[in-house]
């Protein structure tokens, strides 16, 4: 096994100040050296920024959470999380891929908008997942990712052995791999049933036209069927965006591409078309126009304690 020391090494190229406040066991603003991925493939080297918090009464090195917002960036609710997260006893990493990257959000669209890849973020949580490996307070053999939307996608795609043999820069897995309400659930990948060690629980509401949870179903059950521990958790009648108390009243997004029922498939030379065998476009026969968000205090609140049972159960193996 690669030493820390030399996984320290490793990550101190073009870093220095990034890993000086990591290994020196910090907390606040931590900067994660990182890359973005062009939908081409071109990579550019960036630096993102997380905000890294551990819990008052910790001790030693904790288990740690790294929260990935929506397409909607950073929001108000994410800060929730985070104390939700550090009250169920783990640290947490606020992990942000948009504002160094000069956006705010990729949900609508428009002029002037860089949109961000997922590989853009997969990168930006496989780096961060090297960093906290690193931090002298945290347990590098339970750390788990926790994802919105957007991030629910880079969460589900972070658990496939492909997309980590890609983008792991360190000698560590992670622990544990929490969805909500996660985009991709609708796309098929090459080898989709080849996954990392850590379980993967989707949480999701029964009542989201953006995401449909049917699909996150079929999801599962194509990877329960190859023997991975992958589960999905349904709060009844719940919509998308269940957990953020903006959405109330409930809110309809009119002209959001909305590629909910669509399959799309991973073809051998690694493109992405629609069931018709035609690539993804606005035009697409399968594609529909707006989405609702809506909170729900009851999902909510009980997805929290969700969550912990299952961070609970995920840390407690390692």
């Amino acid at each position: 096994m690669r030493s820390w020391l030399a996984l320290v090494a490793l990550l101190a190229v073009g870093c220095s100040s990034a890993l000086s406040t990591v290994t020196e066991g910090g907390t606040g603003r931590i900067e994660v050296p990182s890359l973005t991925i062009a939908p081409n493939g071109v990579e550019e080297p960036i630096t993102v920024a997380g905000d890294l918090s551990i819990p008052a009464a910790a001790g030693g090195r904790v288990p740690a959470v790294i929260v990935l917002h929506s397409c909607s960036g950073m929001t108000p609710n994410l800060a929730e999380w985070t104390e939700a997260v550090n009250r169920m006893g783990f640290a947490a990493l606020l992990l942000d891929s948009f504002t160094a990257r000069g956006v705010t959000e990729i949900c609508t669209g428009g002029a002037g908008r860089t949109p961000v890849t997922v590989s853009s973020r997969l990168a930006d949580v496989y780096r961060a997942l090297a960093l906290l490996a690193a931090h002298p307070r945290i347990d590098p053999r339970r750390i788990a990712v926790l994802g919105f939307s957007h991030g629910g996608w880079v969460t589900l795609w972070a658990s496939q052995a492909q997309i980590e043999r890609r983008f792991l820069r360190a000698n560590v897995d992670f622990a544990a791999f929490a969805a909500f309400y996660p985009a991709a659930c609708n796309v098929r990948l090459l080898n989709e049933t080849a996954m990392t060690p850590g379980p993967v629980r989707i949480f999701h509401g029964t009542a989201d036209d953006w995401t449909p949870i049917a699909a996150c179903r079929a999801w599962a059950a194509r990877r329960q069927a190859a023997g991975r521990e992958v589960s999905v958790v349904a709060y009844d009648r719940a919509m998308h965006a269940f957990d953020v108390p903006y959405f109330s009243p409930p809110q309809h997004w009119n002209g959001i591409f909305n590629p909910g029922k669509c399959t799309i498939i991973q073809q051998p030379d690694g493109a992405f078309v629609v069931d018709d065998g035609r690539p993804l476009t606005a035009t697409s026969p399968c594609v529909t126009r707006g989405v609702t968000l809506g909170y729900d205090g009851r999902a909510h609140r009980q997805s929290i304690a969700d969550v912990k049972t299952f961070f609970d159960q995920s840390f407690g193996r390692r």
